[in-house]
């Protein structure tokens, strides 16, 4: 008998569980995995790329869907949250916006950056700061729809998965919206901010062109300030003054003669501030290390490394040139003031911290060569 109380009481309590009565089927949402950012005057402008969830997730057989289905819709405002909202007129279900991966920034609207972008975006609770950060000079919308391979999804893309492409090949560095705001807002500092474009022609599927998302340079920003553009090729010495570098290749020549192939990884870079009382000099040590990947002819290894260095002294000296000359310190030597000579970084006018080819007063490496793959190197 005691029982039947018991039971009541269960079933009572029972009645009143709601249950998760707010639940929503995934299949019944739209989820933005990407956003681009453009300015058409005077509306700002928001592109929202949505995936088919079935591409999202892991599949056995990706073929066999026939390829993978990208929706890439336009909203236009007056300011940036209004633009935002006008893809709601349309948009069929609710969209999530706390999914974005990757944010792709227009030359215009870089142009007017911040402007209304940056307020929005961080007063906007949906959207992290975690997003991979990319310019590009072509139509944002060409660079959602860009294919992956094997029918995959966007998202094993160089778009939104950076970081796999730059551990193989280490070039221009991809950064995350949050490193790019604390660059941009950071004194004495310099944004290197990649740009994506497509490349139409290298590679084929069942002999017809299939165009493919590649790294087409970076935008240089100082000061707060745009100061121009530098092609892929001129960033070449970049990757041995930072830290991230993981495996960069680098053609070793010398007198025009070609010989070899070595992969360098993890630099250590320290940067001395020489005369900070007066005109700033820079003077770089940088030690790395790396491996023979292809060999001409019977090079001994002594006189490998020495031309391997002096390689990569010519291209940082190059790509530091390419810089001063859209009045750019790309190699952050500035920053190094900054940090290490604060008092003297305050008081120093505009022309005593200009940079010129004086500048940069030396270059000091130091790289050790591990192994030689299966062939042995003469010594």
């Amino acid at each position: 008998m005691k029982r039947i109380p018991i039971m009541a009481a269960l079933l009572v309590g029972m009645a009143l569980i709601t249950g998760c009565w707010d639940a929503q089927n995934v299949e019944k949402i739209n989820y933005i995995s990407a956003i681009g950012l453009d300015y058409e005057k005077p509306n700002y402008v928001v592109y929202a790329q949505l995936l088919e969830f079935s591409a999202i997730a892991k599949q056995e057989s990706p073929e066999s869907r026939g390829g993978t289905k990208t929706w890439v819709g336009k909203g236009i405002g007056e300011s940036l949250n209004l633009a935002m909202n006008d893809l709601y007129n349309t948009a069929q279900q609710r969209m999530v916006w706390s999914h974005v991966t990757t944010i792709f920034i227009g030359e215009k609207a870089l142009k007017q950056w911040p402007g209304g972008y940056v307020d929005a975006l961080t007063r906007f609770r949906e959207i992290r700061l975690t997003p991979w950060v990319f310019a590009t000079k072509q139509p944002i919308t060409e660079i959602m729809n860009a294919p992956a391979f094997f029918n995959l999804s966007p998202r094993d893309t160089i778009s939104h998965s950076p970081a796999a492409n730059y551990m193989q090949h280490s070039w221009i560095l991809p950064i995350q919206y949050m490193t790019f705001l604390g660059d941009y807002n950071e004194p004495a500092r310099t944004v290197i901010l990649p740009i994506l474009s497509i490349n139409p022609d290298q590679w084929e599927k069942s002999e017809k062109p299939d165009p493919k998302l590649t790294w087409d340079g970076a935008f240089i920003m100082s000061g707060k300030k745009i100061k121009g553009a530098l092609k892929h090729e001129d960033l070449k010495g970049l990757r041995w003054v930072i830290g991230n570098t993981v495996r960069s290749p680098l053609k070793v020549q010398e007198n025009g003669k070609l010989l070899g192939v070595v992969s360098l990884e993890d630099p250590l870079v320290h940067i001395d501030v020489k005369q900070a009382s007066g005109r700033p000099q820079y003077h770089l040590r940088i030690s790395l290390q790396g491996n023979v990947v292809e060999l001409f002819g019977d090079t001994p290894e002594k006189e490998l490394v020495a031309a391997a260095k002096k390689m990569m002294e010519n291209e940082i000296r190059f790509t530091y040139e390419k810089g001063i000359a859209i009045h750019a310190d790309v190699l952050q030597l500035q920053y190094a003031l900054y940090l290490q000579h604060y008092k003297d970084w305050k008081r120093m006018s505009e022309d005593q911290l200009a940079l010129d080819k004086s500048s940069l007063d030396g270059i000091d490496i130091q790289l050790k060569l591990l192994h030689s793959g299966m062939l042995k190197e003469k010594k």
